[in-house]
């Protein structure tokens, strides 16, 4: 719905509040409209981002003051070790180093010499912006936390402190971004959608193996989801608003 329907409806309900404060009411048929990125699809990221905020920071709440999630995450750990078998568990082993710093790093190099020859600058940037912004958030979120892995249960040894998941944070941020990029480069809906189911898929083996090695816990992949989600929001938009003109140039 374009910014002067809204507007209009607005004034046939509310005519006291166009009166009163017409920028309010423009600002407002702005953020909801529906005809170009600055509209309603900026500000449902925007809510989205801030509810990945909140579930976040529930989890890591719970985790501090030692709450009913530890103990989902014990159960699921200890079930999943029950239960593991050795062929699927070297499957995960393997598929679980595409959320590693060393495959998503060179990913990252041969994402930006492919944006390069498209001559998409922008995107470089992007991707590096995201990359860095994960990272360090990962960081910082393990040394704030402190979190022991479940080493008992671990199929390999693996070194730093457990929340959140840096595969998980990484896989989502490197492989949502790659993956909306793509998407949006693409016309046909069989290929949007194959693109956007491989690309989930990884996202999720990658989580997933990181629990059923028993190198992280089930709050811990959740916890880097989220955060990787956060950076790519952040993506999403600085693609689409360095892409998309303002609505006062549309006018």
């Amino acid at each position: 719905m374009t910014t002067q329907r809204l507007q209009h409806l607005i004034h046939q309900r509310f005519s006291w509040l166009s009166t009163r404060y017409p920028a309010i009411v423009r600002w407002l048929a702005e953020r909801l409209s529906t005809d170009y990125f600055r509209g309603l699809p900026l500000t449902a990221l925007l809510g989205l981002l801030v509810v990945n905020v909140m579930v976040l920071s529930e989890i890591a709440e719970n985790l501090v003051n030692s709450e009913p999630m530890i103990q989902v995450d014990q159960g699921f750990t200890q079930w999943l070790f029950q239960e593991r078998s050795t062929s699927i568990s070297q499957l995960l082993y393997a598929l679980t180093w595409l959320g590693s710093a060393y495959v998503t790093i060179c990913l990252t190099f041969v994402g930006s010499f492919v944006l390069y020859r498209q001559r998409k600058g922008r995107n470089i940037l992007i991707l590096w912006l995201l990359m860095a912004g994960v990272g360090l958030f990962v960081q910082v979120g393990k040394r704030t936390f402190i979190r022991e892995r479940p080493v008992k249960v671990g199929y390999y040894r693996e070194s730093g402190y457990s929340f959140p998941s840096g595969h998980s944070a990484t896989a989502m941020t490197l492989y949502g971004l790659l993956g909306y990029w793509l998407v949006r480069g693409r016309r046909r809906f069989q290929h949007r959608w194959l693109v956007g189911t491989s690309a989930a898929g990884l996202i999720l083996v990658v989580g997933f193996s990181r629990i059923y090695l028993g190198v992280h816990f089930l709050s811990d992949v959740l916890g880097g989801y989220l955060l990787g989600a956060c950076w790519l929001i952040v993506g999403i938009v600085l693609t689409e608003w360095l892409q998309t003109p303002s609505v006062r140039s549309l006018h």
